[in-house]
């Protein structure tokens, strides 16, 4: 979208005479020649979401030296694009994966809540710092400002996996042998899905999702993502061809796409931390083919055929999930595609 100064307008430089919006009040000089600057609006009236409307005086604002250096990956370099995603790749799931495997012991939780916790913070404190080396303008990246939003992705999964087992509960083929609550084994397995959560999401979602979808389009990013997700489980217990596929149409998809409408990693962040512990710790299944080891809230038999129950994978190989999944998913798309009309453009997602 183009848009050219008022009458009252004027610039600094002169020769800078296209200018296209940057989503949130500020300009970006369509020039070679001026790409280390940045021209900011000043007194810019705006519809609800940021639809120019009018401007007033337009300045040119120069990047700091720390700016400059940051946004130095170009999405039109395939090397430099490459390499920063598969050292991305790499980074934020092998080093945040070790102490995920260390969690995974039989130690008290009031050793694993502290370690999780910190992990994650200093994970998504990483990922904002590496993210910055990508997006333009990475003084507008907040890990915390939109950290409300995981709330979203905790409802969405509560309902969806909850209308999951009543569904098995009401044909007979989820039948509740106990109910007892463990505070160790709550707090402890709490503390691994956050963790959990937290790395999947930011590999598949934060760079996979976002990176393919901003070099080519976003049916490529979900297609690309959702695979690559589904198929990171194939070597968990219990998994096939069947189960992947199945993980990449009930859950990539959702995800993914709740991260471009929400426009943050929080929450499918929430999404996927509340799916993992609803699942295992509260309704006793097995979590993408691992049972968790410890005391769930509700002790269940599962019976029936896999198509139905998921097998030894657990409930998310189900068509039920599937069904679900992709109904959702499509709420979700249907949201999005309408968002985007609205406003003209993609969503920008910032962090």
């Amino acid at each position: 979208m183009y848009a050219y100064p008022t009458t009252n307008s004027h610039l600094y430089h002169w020769g800078i005479d296209i200018i296209t919006t940057c989503k949130q009040y500020e300009f970006k000089v369509r020039s070679s020649r001026y790409a280390n600057y940045r021209v900011a609006v000043d007194g810019i009236k705006v519809a609800s979401y940021p639809k120019l409307v009018g401007c007033g005086t337009i300045k040119q604002k120069r990047r700091t030296s720390y700016q400059y250096a940051m946004a130095i990956i170009s999405k039109d370099d395939n090397l430099a694009w490459g390499a920063y995603l598969l050292i991305g790749f790499v980074a934020f799931f092998i080093l945040p994966g070790i102490l995920i495997i260390i969690l995974m012991y039989d130690i008290s939780a009031y050793i694993k809540l502290p370690l999780s916790l910190l992990t994650t913070g200093v994970t998504l404190y990483a990922f904002k710092r590496y993210l910055g080396l990508y997006v333009e303008d990475s003084a507008r990246l907040s890990v915390l400002s939109k950290m409300h939003k995981m709330g979203i992705g905790w409802i969405v999964s509560v309902l969806y996996f909850s209308a999951i087992v009543a569904y098995l509960y009401l044909t007979g083929h989820y039948t509740i042998v106990g109910v007892k609550f463990n505070l160790d084994s709550q707090l402890g397995w709490l503390s691994v899905f956050l963790l959990v959560g937290v790395v999947e999401e930011i590999v598949c979602r934060g760079l996979v999702f976002r990176l393919i979808s901003d070099k080519w389009n976003i049916v490529v990013g979900l297609i690309v993502s959702s695979l690559l997700f589904g198929f990171m489980h194939i070597v968990n217990p219990g998994a096939t061809v069947w189960s992947s596929l199945a993980l990449a149409l009930n859950s990539g998809w959702l995800m993914a796409i709740a991260y471009a409408y929400h426009q943050t990693i929080w929450v499918p962040i929430g999404m996927h931390w509340a799916w993992n512990y609803i699942q295992g710790n509260i309704f006793g299944c097995s979590v993408s083919g691992q049972a968790t080891g410890l005391t769930p809230l509700i002790t269940p038999s599962i019976s029936g055929p896999d198509i139905l129950t998921g097998g030894e994978f657990g409930p998310e190989a189900s068509i039920i999930t599937i069904v679900i999944g992709i109904a959702i998913s499509i709420v979700y798309t249907m949201l999005y595609i309408k968002k985007k009309k609205r406003i003209g453009a993609e969503p920008e997602i910032l962090f």
